[in-house]
């Protein structure tokens, strides 16, 4: 039976170095690895590094897609580095290929494992009425859509087959459609490992929940010159006080602007009504980096929602002069920015309604301030911070701010979630 293995641990703590020592130490002929990282660069670098194997990355040429490269390795029995876009889009010709070999599958970083599927009005009824679709409610109470093969929609529904036909898509509140990505992918392989911080509050661990999978919590040390996997109850825990003295968060007027719970929200910036405070905002910005810390491109860091693919609320309160500093606000998994230390975050993260109802409506307890606090921690730890340098941070959200000093003063949000097991070491031997 699979083992699935959360590795929880701070940024800068190895769980990259020992995922790349572990791929470097497992002999050839026993498993084969699929790697899967959030960025194309990520890829280039597990491949440079495994110097014991060879890794491949799927290419769309000749006519096929990325997807039918991966098969095509796959068929194969070879190593594989590939990007969560990619290894998201995975179909029941993935799950044939994945029982016939031996992989083991290490995810850097959490995937984004549920989704709403966009439709327009009365799309579903249409499909009702044409045959196509069927509801197919399970025992563990969820609802999944049906697709009847002898269907041929070649049309704006093709993505609704595909999800459907690949056993991910589900039905909610009698109107709407969420992917998920297909549980049951995870039991072909021999073992995962997914390396991350602050699992408690990601959106995988609800699915997790949902799905009932079991998963062992890990973390990781270094010990004489080598990477080890200890349980997470013999944890090496990060001396908050040293992180706290290294970060200067900015307390004083400019913080106004966001004392309402809601300030700074992905709908407050969609909200007309607050034009001329996005204004405002945009202007605390330019006063913080440039009056109050000296900043300058490179080593000023800042970030706030795009809004679409105009990037309406990222033009609404860029500071003046740094827009070569701005990085997404989901950013993660990227060493780049590890020279920066002048940081505005501009933004008060919540999770999706949908997504917060439908693990609800499923029984599964969801902490939304541990998920806004894991998103915020992944961002910071892009800069300088990761390497125990000082950093200052201007964060106008009171809400955001006060989750952050709450993690700067407790355990809180990295106690191990209630499921999982926490004193047990990994099953493979070679660990």
């Amino acid at each position: 039976m699979t083992t699935v293995n959360v590795i929880d641990a701070p940024c800068g703590y190895g769980k990259t170095s020992w995922a790349i020592q572990y791929m470097n130490s497992v002999p050839l002929d026993e498993y084969k690895f699929i790697y899967v990282t959030p960025f194309l660069n990520e890829v280039t670098r597990v491949k440079e590094l495994v110097t014991t194997r060879t890794f491949y990355e799927p290419h769309d040429e000749g006519g096929d897609t990325k997807l039918d490269d991966l098969h095509r390795l796959l068929g194969e029995g070879k190593d594989i580095c590939t990007t969560h876009n990619l290894f998201m889009r995975a179909d029941e010709h993935t799950r044939e290929l994945l029982v016939n070999n031996k992989y083991i599958l290490i995810l850097d970083e959490v995937l984004n494992v549920i989704k709403q599927v966009e439709l327009k009005k009365n799309d579903l009824e249409l499909l009702e009425k044409a045959g196509a679709i069927s509801y197919d409610k399970r025992e563990n109470g969820i609802e999944y859509i049906q697709w009847h093969e002898h269907i041929n929609h070649d049309s704006r529904f093709n993505d609704i087959k595909r999800m459907a036909l690949s056993n991910s898509l589900l039905h909610y509140q009698k109107s709407a459609l969420i992917w998920s990505f297909p549980v049951e992918i995870f039991s072909l392989f021999q073992e995962v490992y997914i390396l991350t911080y602050l699992f408690k509050g990601q959106l995988q661990r609800y699915y997790f929940d949902l799905y009932q999978l079991k998963y062992k919590y890990l973390s990781v040390v270094f010990f004489n010159g080598v990477y080890e996997l200890v349980p997470y109850e013999n944890r090496k825990k990060l001396d908050k006080t040293l992180l706290a003295e290294n970060m200067e968060i900015y307390e004083g007027d400019l913080n106004d602007i966001g004392n309402k719970n809601s300030a700074l929200s992905y709908s407050w910036y969609g909200n007309a009504k607050n034009k001329k405070d996005c204004e405002v905002l945009r202007k605390n910005a330019y006063n913080y980096l440039t009056n109050k810390k000296k900043a300058n491109n490179s080593n000023a860091l800042w970030t706030t929602y795009k809004g679409g693919n105009k990037e309406k609320f990222k033009k609404l309160v860029a500071p003046k002069s740094f827009a070569d500093s701005y990085i997404s606000v989901t950013s993660r998994a990227t060493n780049n920015y590890r020279e920066k230390y002048n940081l505005v975050y501009l933004a008060n993260r919540y999770m999706r309604p949908i997504e917060v109802g439908f693990f609800r409506q499923m029984g599964i307890t969801v902490d939304t301030d541990a998920w806004a606090l894991s998103e915020l921690i992944q961002w910071i730890w892009r800069s300088r911070i990761r390497e125990g340098k000082s950093i200052s941070i201007y964060i106008p959200s009171s809400r955001m701010r006060g989750l952050l000093r709450r993690y700067l003063s407790s355990e809180d949000f990295e106690e191990a979630p209630m499921n999982a097991i926490i004193n047990e070491s990994p099953n493979d031997w070679h660990l």
